[in-house]
């Protein structure tokens, strides 16, 4: 009777390590279908990382000659306004604040138009020139003029430019302040954050 007792214990031992490997083969196989969906997976993702460097590239690229046009109507309008004798012999200055003030914003270093639309959506929707739009609602908006200058961070440092009728950068500019600029300023606009 002993030998019945060990040849089922047996039998099913068998039947269990049967089963144990019927799940082991049926574990395996789903372990390389998931490999196989992580590669597919991770090759979709590379296609979206390519096509979102490549839509980058394009958003930026019309963003830049969409600054281009968008600067080049405004001192066309501001040409025909005037006899445009003052910019045949050379002078700078147009006679219009405004105007003088968004050559100096154009002429900054630290301004980029194309930038400046991609960041600030809603300048796009104005029509302005970016300068223009930068003169006159960058500092009420707290908007930086590009990546490399923080609006809010230096109208905080310096509480008397907030006062001023200039925009912020310009007021650095005049000041001999554009320099000091810290790094954690830019990193910490929330505009840094809203590029493609």
């Amino acid at each position: 009777m002993e030998n019945r007792g060990d040849e089922t214990d047996e039998t099913g031992a068998s039947a269990r390590l049967a089963r144990a490997e019927k799940a082991l083969r049926q574990s395996g196989r789903e372990l390389k279908w998931w490999q196989i969906e992580l590669e597919h997976t991770k090759e979709a993702l590379q296609r979206a990382r390519r096509q979102r460097a490549r839509l980058r590239d394009q958003v930026d690229t019309l963003s830049d000659a969409l600054a281009t046009t968008l600067s080049e109507a405004y001192w066309n309008a501001q040409e025909s306004r005037g006899s445009g004798v003052g910019r045949l012999v050379g002078r700078r200055s147009s006679g219009d604040p405004e105007a003088d003030l968004v050559r100096e914003v154009e002429a900054s270093p630290a301004f980029d138009g194309g930038w400046y639309l991609r960041t600030h959506p809603k300048a796009v929707g104005a029509g302005l020139s970016p300068a223009l739009h930068y003169v006159r609602h960058g500092n009420a908006k707290r908007l930086d003029p590009g990546p490399s200058f923080s609006t809010a961070g230096y109208l905080e440092r310096h509480p008397d430019a907030a006062d001023s009728s200039l925009p912020a950068l310009l007021h650095a500019i005049r000041h001999d302040r554009l320099g000091e600029t810290r790094d954690d300023d830019a990193t910490a606009s929330p505009a840094s954050d809203l590029h493609l």
